[in-house]
């Protein structure tokens, strides 16, 4: 289930807290999720994937710095394998 905005309803305890009577559901975190709090929601075991637009930002995209977003991509990905490896 997607969860948004993440940030604003809650965070990561609003998740763990769902998540106890809500056994058979994930989620999935938007909005507010950061690089910076990425471990928060990653150590839930009910979160199986976060978004967050700091990996795409507005002025990314209007330049077309596709291969800047890219790299903040890959970076968050390898974050988050360092918080949770598969």
């Amino acid at each position: 289930m997607k969860f948004f905005p993440a940030g604003t309803s809650g965070g990561a305890p609003a998740i763990k807290a769902l998540a106890a009577p809500f056994g058979g559901v994930s989620f999935v975190p938007t909005g507010g999720v950061s690089a910076s709090n990425l471990a928060d929601y990653l150590a839930i075991p009910a979160v199986t994937a976060v978004g967050g637009s700091w990996m795409v930002p507005q002025a990314r995209i209007a330049g077309r710095d596709f291969a800047g977003i890219t790299a903040l991509t890959t970076e968050a990905v390898t974050l988050a394998r360092t918080l949770r490896p598969a």
